[in-house]
């Protein structure tokens, strides 16, 4: 039997090892991690199964997982010069974002910031970081509806 440690995210295994659950995780994995953590959550909050994906909920019959496919399907996020607009429901509707600079005076690079307006972030504190911390501690950080 395989000993190797794994991270359960969105219904599948993942070993310890991989990018997207190790930390010095890039900035790109950072953003599909907390897409799929806020997924997740999604998931949870709306008592879909585990196993049942977004375009297996398309064809379904319950609303509850018409919605869940919807918010995936517009889940995304727009890469700018100092953020990256997480995006749900379209281009002009963030529910956070993450530091895209190395050159921020008060944050650092790969830094999760709640959304002030649909264009900026509040830039009171950090809620976290997509490349240095844990799984957990994104899942803790986050609910569907961005960073807390």
């Amino acid at each position: 039997m395989d000993k190797t440690k794994t991270v359960k995210i969105l219904g599948g295994e993942l070993p310890e090892d991989h990018p997207l659950v190790k930390t010095g995780r890039s900035i790109e994995d950072g953003v599909d991690l907390m897409k799929s953590l806020m997924l997740e959550n999604y998931k949870v909050w709306s008592n879909i199964p585990e196993d049942k994906t977004a375009s297996e909920c398309a064809e379904s019959d319950v609303i509850r997982e018409n919605m869940y496919s919807e918010f995936a399907r517009k889940l995304g996020h727009l890469k700018g010069n100092k953020y990256i607009k997480i995006t749900t429901g379209g281009r002009n509707s963030a529910c956070g974002f993450i530091v895209n600079t190395h050159n921020d005076k008060k944050f650092k690079y790969g830094d999760v910031l709640k959304a002030a307006s649909w264009c900026a972030p509040a830039r009171n504190f950090p809620r976290g970081n997509v490349i240095e911390d844990s799984v957990e501690d994104m899942r803790r950080g986050l609910s569907w509806t961005g960073p807390c």
